[in-house]
């Protein structure tokens, strides 16, 4: 074989990058439609600044999931000699988000219309 071929087999994947602008786009705007009965401008504004947070949580979340999906919730490292199995760095990154994500949720939940807090709160049943 050529060294252009050994070269072109052991060149790792690309990983593909779901962290895009207009996936958080789509999800600042499904989030901002339950929002947009509120009335006062102040508590508007911090509403949506907690949407655009959370809307980028929720897309790391889903492309830390992927990545482990593919590559598995450990890798295998070498120290020199030394071999040793650790935790994948996507879970780290999945499990702190996550919980930043279902805190700034529950923080929203809370400032939801009373209308669509009704639709809201059997999935919060469901969740507690």
């Amino acid at each position: 074989m050529t060294e252009e071929t050994q070269k072109s087999q052991t060149k790792p994947k690309k990983r593909v990058n779901k962290l895009t602008s207009a996936r958080i786009k789509k999800e600042i705007e499904n989030l901002r439609k339950l929002f947009e009965s509120v009335d006062d401008p102040a508590r508007k504004e911090l509403i949506f600044s907690l949407i655009d947070e959370a809307a980028f949580l929720k897309v790391a979340c889903y492309q830390a999931k992927e990545e482990l999906k593919k590559e598995g919730l450990t890798i295998e490292t070498k120290n020199a000699a030394q071999k040793f199995t650790k935790a994948h760095p996507s879970a780290t990154i999945y499990d702190k988000y996550s919980k930043q994500y279902s805190s700034i949720i529950n923080s929203l939940i809370d400032y939801l219309p009373v209308h669509e807090k009704k639709k809201v709160s059997r999935l919060a049943a469901m969740r507690e």
